[in-house]
Parts: C-alpha cells; sequence; structure tokens
C-alpha cells in the first residue's frame, strides 16, 4: 500500500477541568493538536495524532514538530504503509528529532496497514492479551483539598487509578497526597508523579513524608541517576518516566535504578514501532508498564487502547484515555466504563471513524 499523500492538520484540545497544572508552574488550558492523514493508492487513509504538552515538558514542542513533518511527509512518499519499519527507517535518516511527529506518521502507517489487511491495531501490535485495562485521570496540582475533591468526583464515577501531580514544595506535596488517600481505598492505584521537579534532596523529603502509604513514586528528579539515588534510599517503589527514550536507558532503570515500572508515551520516543519495543523489554525485565503520552485527543486515545491491550500478560499497570478529559472528540474514542476499566476498538486499525470536516482544511500537504 504506497502512500500517495501526505496531509496535516491542526486543531485545538481544551483541557475540560479548567487548568491542567504540574510541577514549577507548567499550566495549559489548551493545547494545539497535529494530526497526520495517509493516503494509500487505492485511496484507503490511516490517521496518526500528535499533541506535544507545552514546550518546557519535553524538548517536543507544537511549532517544531510542525516544522518536522513539512520534512518527513516527502521522505515517507511512495514508501509501503504496511511496512512500517521501513518508513521509521526512512523518517531517521531524514531527520534526528522530531519524535512526536514521527509518532503521528507511525500511527497513521498502523491504522492504513490495519485496514488494508482487516486486522485490528491491537492485533498488529501484538494480540488481544486482555479485553480490559484500568484507565488512571491525572489529577492536577492544586490545592490539597481541591485535589481530594476532585478525587472523590471522579472515584464517584467509577475511576480507581489515579496519577497525582506533585513535585514543588515536598512538604506541602506530601499533604496533596495525603488528603487524596483519605478518599481512596486499596483497589485503587495512586501515583504520586513529580514530572522530574524535585531535586534529590526535595525527593527524599517527600519520599519520607510519604513513606507510610501505598502509592507508587513516578519520576521524582530529571535524570536517571537521580531517581536512582532516591530509589536506594526509599522503599517507595519507583517509575521512571521521561528519562527513558531508549532500551539501553530502560535497561539502566532496571539495573541501576531498580525502577519496577517505566511510563511509556509514543510520542516521546517516535511512536507505537518503538514504543512496543520498549513495552515488550520491560516485560521481559519483569516491570510494569504505563500507557501514556504526552496529551491528545480521540485518535491519541485509540492508539493507547491498542497498546495497553496488547501489552504482555501481567505488565499492564494502567493507561490513561485522554479523551476523558479533552475536547473536542473529532472520532468517537474508546471509553472508560463505570468501572474505571477500557477497552480497545476491534475494527480495522484504529477502529475509529474521523469526522474530517472537523478538521477543516490541511495546513500542508505532500503529493506523489
Amino acid at each position: 500500500m504506497k502512500i500517495t499523500a501526505v496531509d496535516v492538520f491542526e486543531y485545538q484540545l481544551q483541557y475540560a477541568h479548567g487548568a491542567y497544572v504540574m510541577s514549577h508552574g507548567r499550566s495549559q488550558t489548551h493545547e494545539p493538536s497535529l494530526v497526520v492523514r495517509l493516503t494509500g493508492e487505492d485511496g484507503t487513509v490511516g490517521w496518526g495524532e500528535t499533541c506535544p504538552h507545552g514546550s518546557t515538558y519535553l524538548p517536543a514542542f507544537f511549532e517544531g514538530e510542525r516544522e518536522a513533518l513539512k520534512l518527513l511527509g516527502p521522505a515517507i512518499i511512495g514508501l509501503d504503509a504496511t511496512e512500517p519499519a521501513i518508513v521509521h527507517a526512512a523518517m531517521s535518516g531524514t531527520l534526528l528529532g522530531g519524535m512526536a511527529a514521527k509518532s503521528a506518521i507511525d500511527v497513521a502507517c498502523w491504522d492504513l496497514f490495519g485496514k488494508t489487511t482487516g486486522l485490528s491495531m491491537t492485533t498488529l501490535l501484538g494480540g488481544r492479551v486482555r479485553e480490559e485495562f484500568r484507565i488512571f485521570v491525572p489529577v492536577a496540582l492544586d490545592t490539597p483539598a481541591r485535589m481530594r475533591d476532585y478525587v472523590s468526583a471522579e472515584r464517584a464515577k467509577g475511576t480507581i487509578d489515579f496519577q497525582l501531580k506533585v513535585g514543588n514544595d515536598p512538604y506541602e506535596d506530601a499533604a496533596r497526597v495525603a488528603a487524596v488517600m483519605d478518599v481512596v481505598d486499596d483497589t485503587c492505584t495512586v501515583i504520586a508523579d513529580a514530572n522530574g521537579g524535585w531535586n534529590v534532596q526535595q525527593a527524599l523529603q517527600a519520599a519520607h513524608e510519604l513513606r507510610d502509604f501505598r502509592l507508587y513514586l513516578e519520576q521524582p528528579c530529571l535524570s536517571l541517576s537521580d531517581c536512582a539515588e532516591v530509589r536506594r534510599r526509599s522503599d517507595l517503589p519507583l517509575i521512571v518516566d521521561e528519562c527513558v527514550t531508549t532500551v539501553d536507558d530502560l535497561i539502566r532503570a532496571k539495573t541501576e535504578a531498580h525502577a519496577g515500572g517505566v511510563n511509556i508515551k509514543p510520542g516521546r520516543v517516535g511512536g507505537p514501532s518503538a514504543a512496543i519495543k520498549l513495552r515488550d523489554t520491560a516485560a521481559a525485565l519483569g516491570m510494569m508498564v504505563t500507557i501514556d503520552e504526552t496529551w491528545g485527543g480521540a485518535l491519541v486515545t485509540a492508539t493507547l487502547s491498542h497498546l495497553a491491550a496488547s501489552t504482555p500478560a501481567n505488565a499492564l499497570l494502567t493507561t490513561s484515555f485522554f479523551s476523558e478529559w479533552t475536547t473536542p472528540d473529532i472520532a468517537t474514542p474508546p471509553k472508560k466504563d463505570a468501572r474505571g476499566l477500557g477497552q480497545s476498538p476491534t475494527g480495522p486499525g484504529l477502529g475509529v471513524d474521523v469526522d474530517a470536516a472537523l478538521l477543516r482544511q490541511p495546513v500542508f500537504s505532500t503529493r506523489r
């Protein structure tokens, strides 16, 4: 299925709960998202989405990834979308960075691959290991009372997994976590995610204050070596995230930092093709996996659902469904049910139909 056209669209995603706040004042109420449409030689189309989170979270940022797509489009014209490895090699030979842009193209290839073969992306990524999986909700950094009230409201809707944004003052962060722990129970998964916001001393202070809680500590410091130091001096189970982009990083996280889990974001590593290598390596190393992304809408949610449903048995911790807390939906996304669980679509490719009218006209295109 040769690629004959690459169209790039933009749209605005709104956070449904006011401001999405992380450590050190990183706050957004909305984000621009990039959507890629690949057209095959028989007219079949594949869709992918990438939405970098601001400009100070990861090296990827919206304007940069948009420009990257202008370079990557011509590099993949004429290639076979059912050979994602070949497409990925062409992109890597064109641009060293642009991982988020590469991810959108990679997803679109898998979508087109699935539609060409009649197989779901879940099947193509390894097979439907599970019919349902746990969905977490991020809890924006706020006062302890507001974070507690938000979690309490989500618990009433059936949500069972929560990722609490921390990473500022360690003692204030501990108070935030303590407030939330009052309204959850042992059926819930709670992750205190600093997004690299603490230095080693602050992380150790926070870990000491949180030592009696049943929770995970995610990316307490920016570097893997600092996270390793925190893990050596704390009994809290460690999840690594931003500091892992390669298999080598992952192995070091396991052997040096003794991390028990990893948060894998396709947009951070170049797409599902790279994400499944990390996912399967983590599973082989006995680590737990969180399937997540920087930000996104319906297409990102569908992509994550397929990665989650095909994750090796007993390796999946939890997954994010961005369309549960962002608007608008440019497609009908998979939904979290009243038990806090999700499923992946069973149709070909991503298994969702995109309302192209909502995207209007492409901002730029590449044609054969």
